[in-house]
């Protein structure tokens, strides 16, 4: 009996432990460097954002690797920055989905900079592969 009740708390906290989270939706206008984000390539069309989190000493630091995350002029809510959501962000454009296929292996890469174009590689493909 014991158990159950347990496993039912349990179960009733995580729910409201993710509705919570849903809810807290970061924006372009919230996210600041206050709360640890940085734009990192301001005025392309798909705009980074890196996050990193405030470790309270060095050895909590290496614990809290950077996150990227980014918005589009349709949507300024801050998406982590996948391929995934990229693809959902742009859905009917097929040549964007595979120039991400051809050009990046791994979510990492997304962020690397295009040093010939003097922009972010992610928004030269996006700038060549639009519909």
């Amino acid at each position: 009996m014991k158990k159950t009740f347990s496993l039912i708390l349990i179960t009733i906290s995580l729910l409201a432990a993710s509705q919570a989270m849903a809810q807290t939706e970061v924006t372009s206008a919230s996210a600041t460097k206050e709360k640890g984000y940085t734009v990192i390539n301001p005025g392309e069309p798909i705009v980074i954002y890196k996050y990193v989190h405030a470790a309270h000493s060095p050895k909590e630091a290496e614990k809290y690797a950077a996150k990227y995350f980014f918005t589009t002029s349709s949507s300024d809510v801050l998406k982590e920055l996948t391929k995934a959501n990229l693809k959902k962000e742009f859905p009917e454009n097929h040549p964007f989905h595979d120039a991400l296929d051809a050009n990046f292996k791994e979510d990492k890469e997304l962020i690397k900079y295009d040093e010939f174009h003097k922009m972010y590689k992610l928004n030269w493909i996006i700038k060549n592969n639009t519909n």
